[in-house]
């Protein structure tokens, strides 16, 4: 029988403990540092492998994406222990404020790296020295305490590449994130309003004030109008079923998409198939 323990404080610190080989999926909406103690795990990101974390080591995973993880036990210890903390957008804005902004570098690029390994040093082995006793007892850290060691993983990640400056501090005008640029990467998925104005580093109101800059359509009818554009694309140019492209630009309902497409296009997706393919 697997024994999986979890451990989770105030959405900051969560430590795991588990026997066998686990995996788990999330889309994770805040960037996060994965430390891993005992045992290795697979990390993937948008169905993709992109990083082995070995025991002892640890990576940076930035936010807005889709995350699958494979937790493998110790061959010697027989069993895994992780750790993940999260950073908070409050921790972020707050750590940002007491910078000094004449030691901010400038003209920094946000670094297109989902996942960023942490090179090993004194500080990365004492930041997670100190959560030992937690997870070896099953007790929860204290918030305080917590607060101080996410600090602690802030300066970390920024030690480690510059580039993460911009990701971590997205919400400053310099580094927010393009609106459009975000949506054209993620409309396939479930995100309300409020999910797109928090992942581009804006609050509600300053979100749909920019959107109407770009757009003269609501945020949701750019969605759905996307999400057309790119069914047809696929349905007159490759080979996939209808249903299977439906599903892939994230509609849920066959006689939803069927009805949206006709509409938008004049004609039903099939209708657009056999004309593309009489025309071939």
């Amino acid at each position: 029988m697997s024994k999986v323990v979890t451990f989770n404080t105030e959405d900051i610190f969560t430590a795991s403990y588990s026997k066998d080989m686990e995996g788990c999926h999330f889309r994770l909406s805040e960037h996060a540092l994965l430390y891993v103690a005992r045992g290795s795990m697979k990390v993937m990101i948008d169905g993709m492998v992109v990083s082995a974390v070995k025991e002892n080591e640890c990576v940076f995973i930035r936010k807005d994406h889709r995350v699958s993880i494979e937790k493998h036990p110790s061959p010697e210890m027989g069993y895994h222990v992780s750790v993940m903390l999260f950073f908070p957008r409050g921790l972020l804005f707050d750590f940002y404020k007491s910078l000094s902004h004449a030691n901010i570098p400038d003209n920094i690029c946000r670094s297109k790296k989902t996942v960023l390994k942490i090179r090993q040093s004194p500080m990365l082995v004492s930041l997670f020295d100190s959560f030992k006793p937690y997870w070896e007892i099953g007790c929860r850290p204290e918030k305080g305490w917590l607060d101080i060691k996410v600090r602690e993983a802030i300066h970390l990640v920024l030690h480690t590449d510059v580039k993460t400056y911009a990701s971590l501090f997205d919400f400053t005008d310099r580094w927010r994130p393009d609106i459009l640029d975000f949506m054209q990467h993620n409309y396939m998925y479930d995100l309300t309003i409020e999910d797109l104005a928090h992942y581009t580093g804006r609050s509600l109101s300053t979100f749909k004030r920019d959107f109407k800059k770009l757009s003269e359509i609501s945020p949701r009818n750019w969605i759905m109008r996307r999400r057309l554009q790119v069914a047809q694309e696929l349905i007159m140019s490759t080979e996939r079923s209808i249903v299977q492209i439906m599903s892939d630009v994230g509609f849920k309902n066959f006689s939803h998409f069927c009805r949206a497409y006709r509409k938008h296009f004049g004609c039903s997706p099939s209708k657009s198939r056999d004309t593309q393919t009489s025309e071939n």
